[in-house]
């Protein structure tokens, strides 16, 4: 017998998002409001993400999700179910969500764990097309596996959305989620940690990625200074760009090679010498997943409980093939366990660099990378056209006419397709970058870069628009 769904959805007009469960269990039936299971972990990981005290009450629970600009309902108007059981739910009819879309302000959709992301998508996911949807783990005790301190972290990308002021651009930019998260612009201090990578040590290889000069990123770092130090002259470098009589913070950038790869005792030491700068805010580290041991989580989970801490993941592309013909040295699986058990120390930013045009790939297989980073948690995305650089086995290939990089309509399009699948709530640090012109080849008009950033900013600004 089809059971109807007994709870009045939760809104106003000023929701900003929609958290969709599937269909309420016996006990928020009995209770007469959402998530009334003493297991269920969904107030207790709202109230943490949000900082607030756990409500008790069910007015209590209501003040704090319209204060907040949260809405609440379900994917289910009626169904059969057996208890509380999702694997026996069937004959479903789905609920219609235009009383809430229509009134309200709502940004995005969040569906509370896999049945009700399923059931979205099969019922719902045509019909609200325009509205972007993604999945957040269950708060449900059934979700065993995924405990308390990584939920509140996968669940804090919410706050992306709740604390977004600016919806000008038709996605999320680094100096607006800064704006919106420091009250200020932030400006990298790029560092060097001496680190080295297990693709250049004997470990994994030692002729690094395929694409990877001798620098590692590292151009821009301070060689064999201590941090301080470094931190002086990276701030001497840029000191004409600030603006006057403004707010300045810094993010203490350790960006090459792999800034997670040494001991954890020396890890420790190099980041608090570039935490205890007072004009420091966040400390971003770009790493390899496959350099996130355990000792290494303990020093980032201590580095975090003094300072934001940003991880930034190498994946490139989410093909298998490409990957190996790159020289990545991982499978795909250890970038998805690498965010859940940074997501489990408490890492709310964790920003996974992409390269668009690899050798081969269509812009399907660009665009499913994106997509597979997006679905594994990633809360932010650097992207990054691939450059021909002197004196690397990619300049090669390319010279022995193995591939063709891409045109600068190409990438400008494939960076439009890119930026209407990532949700509003993924920051994107990165359109493009620049290679060091000394050593590029390929693609010769990438190093005009602010031709490049002007012509994209056109393109954005003119022909593509975020749905109001």
């Amino acid at each position: 017998m089809a059971i109807s769904h007994p709870l009045e959805p939760l809104y106003n007009q000023e929701s900003k998002i929609l958290i969709l469960g599937s269909f309420p269990s016996v006990k928020s039936r009995e209770m007469g409001f959402y998530y009334a299971h003493p297991q269920n972990r969904f107030w207790k990981v709202l109230s943490s993400v949000l900082d607030v005290p756990c409500p008790a009450t069910v007015e209590q629970k209501k003040a704090m999700l319209l204060e907040h600009h949260i809405a609440l309902w379900d994917v289910i108007a009626s169904c059969e179910i057996e208890g509380s059981s999702d694997s026996s739910i069937h004959d479903v009819i789905p609920n219609n969500l235009n009383r809430i879309l229509s009134s309200g302000s709502i940004r995005m959709i969040y569906c509370n764990g896999n049945t009700a992301y399923r059931l979205y998508q099969k019922y719902l996911q045509q019909k609200y097309s325009s509205y972007p949807v993604t999945k957040l783990p269950s708060t449900s005790p059934a979700n065993a596996a995924c405990q308390l301190p990584m939920l509140c972290t996968a669940w804090a990308r919410i706050m992306h959305i709740l604390k977004r002021d600016n919806w000008e651009l038709p996605y999320y930019s680094l100096n607006c989620f800064a704006q919106d998260f420091y009250d200020c612009k932030l400006y990298r201090l790029s560092l060097s940690g001496g680190f080295t990578c297990p693709n250049r040590d004997g470990k994994i290889d030692t002729r690094g990625c395929i694409f990877c000069d001798g620098g590692g990123a590292g151009d821009f770092g301070g060689g064999s200074r201590a941090i301080p130090a470094q931190l002086d002259l990276q701030k001497q470098l840029i000191a004409a760009k600030l603006p006057k009589n403004k707010c300045v913070k810094y993010i203490a950038y350790f960006q090459s090679f792999t800034g997670t790869y040494a001991p954890a005792d020396r890890l420790r030491k190099i980041y608090s010498e570039a935490v205890a700068d007072p004009q420091v805010a966040v400390l971003s580290i770009a790493t390899r997943p496959d350099c996130l041991g355990p000792e290494v989580l303990e020093v980032l989970a201590e580095m975090n409980r003094t300072i934001p801490v940003w991880i930034e993941l190498g994946l490139q592309t989410a093909n298998e093939r490409t990957a190996e013909y790159i020289r990545r040295g991982y499978p795909n699986k250890e970038y998805a366990q690498a965010v859940r058990n940074l997501q489990a120390i408490g890492i709310r930013e964790i920003i996974t660099h992409i390269i668009l045009g690899l050798p081969n790939e269509t812009r399907k297989d660009m665009l499913y990378s994106i997509q597979y980073a997006c679905d594994c948690g990633t809360t932010g995305l650097k992207l990054q056209l691939l450059h021909v650089l002197e004196q690397t086995d990619l300049a090669a290939d390319y010279e022995a006419g193995a591939f063709e990089v891409l045109a600068l309509e190409e990438y400008l399009e494939i960076v439009e397709d890119c930026i209407r699948v990532i949700p509003p709530d993924i920051v994107i640090h990165r359109l493009t970058g620049d290679g060091n012109k000394k050593h590029l080849i390929a693609p010769l008009w990438s190093a005009d870069k602010k031709r490049v950033i002007n012509e994209m900013s056109r393109r954005l600004k003119n022909g593509y628009h975020t749905k109001k």
